[in-house]
């Protein structure tokens, strides 16, 4: 198991991959960061094996081993998964805390804290990631969908069509960053 999965000519990405061997074909699945042990991978690749015998390379895959890919997280992908999991709740303690100490405006700073807590309730499979965040942090919840809405419209957050989501934009990491090296906050 990996935990930075890469494809042939890709760039790394952080999460988790397990790759198995299936007969003639190799498995790679992956989960990103943030998804959490109880749903199935993001991403499943099946590429012949180097070794595989070519006749059944050539009959391609079969339903039958589509059937057999285990999708379930193994104890290796828990034990990887508890470990940044700790790391990712330390993280989101921080935020939380640096967000209960910021000023009631629409700073720079309050957006992005608030947009990098939206995307880790998303990216966990938060069904209503905007309720959680006011009831996580004790905020109102119509204040935390405006504020969701100025980080999108100030570009902190990219937008998603029709539901929940969005990732950080590359303002909102450089300030998240800034934050971190002791920059002050900033009305935007």
């Amino acid at each position: 198991m990996n935990s930075t999965p890469q494809q042939p000519g890709a760039e790394p990405r952080d999460g988790v991959t397990v790759i198995k061997r299936m007969g003639a074909w190799m498995v790679t699945m992956y989960w990103p960061e943030g998804t959490s042990g109880t749903v199935g991978p993001r991403e499943v690749h099946v590429v012949p094996a180097d070794d595989a015998d070519p006749q059944e390379v050539a009959r391609g895959v079969s339903s039958t081993v589509l059937r057999r890919i285990n999708t379930t997280p193994s104890q290796d992908f828990v034990a990887m998964r508890s470990l940044s999991q700790a790391a990712d709740e330390m993280e989101i303690r921080e935020l939380g805390e640096r967000l209960a100490s910021l000023p009631a405006g629409l700073t720079g700073e309050r957006l992005a804290v608030l947009s990098a807590l939206y995307v880790h309730f998303v990216d966990a499979g938060e069904r209503a990631p905007a309720q959680r965040l006011a009831v996580g942090f004790d905020l109102n919840p119509a204040t935390v969908k405006g504020h969701l809405r100025a980080a999108r419209q100030r570009g902190f957050l990219t937008k998603v069509e029709g539901k929940a989501g969005g990732q950080l934009t590359d303002k909102a990491v450089q300030i998240l960053r800034g934050m971190q090296s002791g920059a002050g906050t900033e009305e935007v």
